[in-house]
């Protein structure tokens, strides 16, 4: 836990203007683990997935499967904006009254 929260912390400081959104894994990390990211450097949740297997068949312990709705409430409730984006990190949607 030490060296990850470390490692995004560093790398927030050592490639800031230069690479702007840092995303962590919650699949290998865990879904409170990327929630505490996101207070040290992280600015990206990543994907919804469904059914991911490369993480689970390297021995990832945290799942396959993460709903927009869970992420949403990840990031709520440490206090950051939950943001749809592109690929390329446009804005895609931030309002997300009324979804469940």
């Amino acid at each position: 836990g030490a060296e990850v929260l470390l490692m995004h912390s560093v790398a927030r400081l050592m490639l800031s203007g230069d690479i702007n959104n840092l995303q962590c894994s919650w699949p290998k990390e865990g879904m409170r683990m990327a929630q505490i990211l996101l207070g040290h450097g992280v600015n990206d949740l990543g994907g919804t997935l469904m059914n991911e297997s490369i993480s689970t068949a390297a021995g990832a312990q945290h799942g396959q499967l993460a709903r927009p709705r869970e992420l949403r409430a990840l990031a709520t409730e440490v206090g950051r904006k939950p943001y749809q984006r592109s690929t390329v990190y446009e804005i895609i949607r931030e309002d997300f009254k009324g979804m469940v």
